[in-house]
Parts: C-alpha cells; structure tokens; sequence
C-alpha cells in the first residue's frame, strides 16, 4: 500500500514537473517578442504563479459573488482572474499591459501549435504517461 500511494505521489510530481515545463515553453517563446528580460525561469516562475493567481482569484470571486449575482458570478471570476494573470505577466516580463497581453496570445497560439504538431505525430500529453 505504501509503495501504491509513494509510486503516485512521485508519479504526480514528476507529471506535474514536465507538464509546467511544457507549459513555460510557448510562454518563454512569446516573452521574446515583448520584452528584453525574458529568460526561461523567468517564464517558469510567470507560469506557476499565473496559475496560481488565476485559479485563486476564480475561486475566490467566483464562489464570493454566486451567492450574490448568481451564474454571472463565473464570468466576473474569469475576468478577474485574467487581469490577475495579465498582471503576472506584466510584472515577471516588465512590459506593459498589451505586452502582456500579447505575450498571453502568441503563448497560447504556440501552445495549440506545438500541441497540435504533436498529437499529429502520436505523441500528445495523456500518451506520454500511458507506459509508464
């Protein structure tokens, strides 16, 4: 049983290493064009705590405002958490808003590239783990 929970808490881990990897590299890519002090732990760091402020300003203004607003609530929660992470960005890569802004949208047009040219060639997230 040990070796049951230990064998998927390191398998968690080791997934969630190589996915937020994965994740910095378009992030990394897109901060070239925006800006002169992009490094990849630069991009590494934007990317975990984007994450983290994104899902946590969601949560918090999502759950706090459905009492009040109802369903509205989740789309005021997505674009605070959007801000948030605008934010994130703009900080991290020191540019300004629309830097930020562009680094989120040639991110995520990288990302869904490279995810694409991948899962094309048989090699998509959920199947890199599928052996293992």
């Amino acid at each position: 049983m040990v070796s049951f929970v230990f064998g998927g808490l390191v398998g968690a881990i080791i997934t969630f290493l190589i996915a937020w990897i994965i994740d910095s590299i378009p992030v990394w890519l897109a901060a070239k064009f925006f800006s002169n002090q992009d490094s990849f732990i630069k991009a590494m760091v934007a990317t975990l705590v984007g994450i983290i402020v994104f899902a946590t300003v969601f949560a918090i203004f999502t759950i706090g405002l459905a009492v009040f607003i109802g369903p509205l609530a989740s789309l005021i929660g997505i674009i605070l958490a959007f801000i948030g992470l605008l934010l994130v960005f703009k900080l991290v890569f020191d540019v300004g808003w629309l830097g930020a802004l562009g680094i989120v949208i040639i991110s995520v047009i990288i990302f869904i590239i490279v995810a694409f040219i991948l899962s094309f060639i048989g090699i998509g997230i959920p199947n890199l783990f599928h052996h293992i």
